[in-house]
C-alpha cells in the first residue's frame, strides 16, 4: 500500500537553495539567512513537495525487519 506525504520547504529567493536557517524574529517578523549565497531577509519561497512511499517498506525499515 502506498501513502502520499506532503511537506513544505523554504527556499532562498536568490539562488533557490533550501539551506536556510532562521536568524531572528520578533515583532517585525522572521529573518532567514541562506548558507549558499548569504541572502538575509524575510522573503522566502515556500514550496510544497509530495512523495509516495510504500507503507510496508517504511515499517520494515523502522523496525529492522527484512521482507
Amino acid at each position: 500500500m502506498k501513502k502520499k506525504y506532503h511537506k513544505t520547504v523554504r527556499k532562498c529567493p536568490m539562488c533557490g537553495s533550501n539551506d536556510l536557517y532562521f536568524e531572528s524574529g520578533g515583532i517585525a517578523g522572521y529573518v532567514y539567512h541562506c548558507n549558499n549565497c548569504d541572502y538575509i531577509g524575510a522573503f522566502v519561497v515556500e514550496e510544497e513537495i509530495e512523495w509516495e512511499e510504500d507503507v510496508n517498506e517504511k515499517h520494515h525499515r523502522r523496525f529492522g525487519r527484512k521482507k
